[in-house]
Parts: C-alpha cells; structure tokens; sequence
C-alpha cells in the first residue's frame, strides 16, 4: 500500500490522473443515492395519496409504522445483547462455566 500512495505522490500527473478518477466515481456514487432517494420519495408521494383515495388517514398509518419500527429496534437491540451474552459466555475459560 505505501508503494501505490509513494508512486501516486512522487508523480503528479499520475496523481491528478487518480484524483480525477476518484471525484468521478463519487459523483456516480452520489448520483445514484439521489435517483434512489427521489424514487423513495415518489413512491411515499403515491402511497398517501392512495391511502387519501380510498378514505385511509395517511397520519394514522404514520403513526403505526413509527410505533412498529421503535418495537422492531427494541427487539433489535435485545437479540443483540443475548448475542453479546452468549459471545461473552464464550470467552470465559471452560473451568469457569461449570462452577
């Protein structure tokens, strides 16, 4: 690794070379998560207005899946630390266990 940054920064037009390559392939990246980003957004534009449509609150089902994402955390953050637990459990010495 430090002979490809020794090459790049011992020749400048090799670096500028990279430096171009880089800047284009984060904005290809960026651009990407924007398109993603607005097609998201288009799709939650549709979905209230269908909601809207057929006389559902679109508030009431906001609601819902706030409640349903904070539960979905919480189970989340419990499978984590029973996970943590047994990994712990794992790192005691054998002897220990059987006390």
């Amino acid at each position: 690794m430090n002979s490809i940054i020794n090459a790049l920064v011992g020749n400048p037009i090799l670096f500028t070379v990279a430096v171009i390559v880089s800047i284009f392939i984060i904005l290809a990246f960026a651009k990407r998560i924007i398109r993603l980003a607005l097609v998201l957004l288009a799709a939650a534009v549709l979905y209230a207005a269908w909601l809207t449509w057929h006389g559902q609150s679109v508030t009431e089902k906001a609601e819902k899946a706030q409640r349903t994402a904070k539960e979905a955390v919480k189970k989340g953050e419990r499978a984590v630390k029973y996970v943590d637990g047994l990994r712990k459990l794992g790192d005691e010495e054998p002897g220990k266990r059987d006390k």
